[in-house]
């Protein structure tokens, strides 16, 4: 991560290294603990987190340079409705809904959030433009 000069972001860095292993440390206690409940696993699932580590690591290292190709705000808009739909499913889930559909729910989930965003982002798109139109106007006048 670097500003425009090319020196490194540090306050970017620092943010986005303290969400990604928090996230990868919250996963490594998730899958010790289901390790713990049985017999002799909590080394399995150790050994498990730190395979699994490694593939994340080499993952990351392989999609890096096509991942720099995308738009930033893409990729966000991308990563905002897969949280949400996510977040959605396992948010209604815990307050006892039953989805018709069971997990088969997700894409259409995702399709409703997606279908609303591309929505939303459209109207606010035409109200920019109208109101660039009106002050490029006012300002000739």
């Amino acid at each position: 991560m670097t500003d425009q000069d090319g020196k490194v972001d540090w306050y970017s860095f620092t943010v986005a290294f303290t969400g990604v292993f928090l996230e990868g440390l919250e996963v490594a206690f998730i899958v010790i603990t289901f390790g713990a409940s049985r017999d002799g696993g909590v080394a399995l699932a150790a050994a498990a987190a730190g395979a699994a580590l490694f593939f994340v690591a080499a993952a990351g290292a392989l999609a890096r340079a096509p991942l720099t190709r995308v738009p930033e705000n893409s990729l966000k808009f991308a990563v905002g409705l897969l949280l949400t739909t996510f977040g959605t499913f396992w948010g209604a889930e815990g307050a006892g809904v039953d989805w018709p559909a069971g997990d088969a729910a997700l894409p259409i989930i995702l399709a409703a959030f997606a279908i609303g965003s591309f929505a939303a982002v459209r109207v606010l798109r035409r109200e920019r433009a109208a109101g660039t139109r009106r002050e490029t106007a006012e300002a000739m006048a």
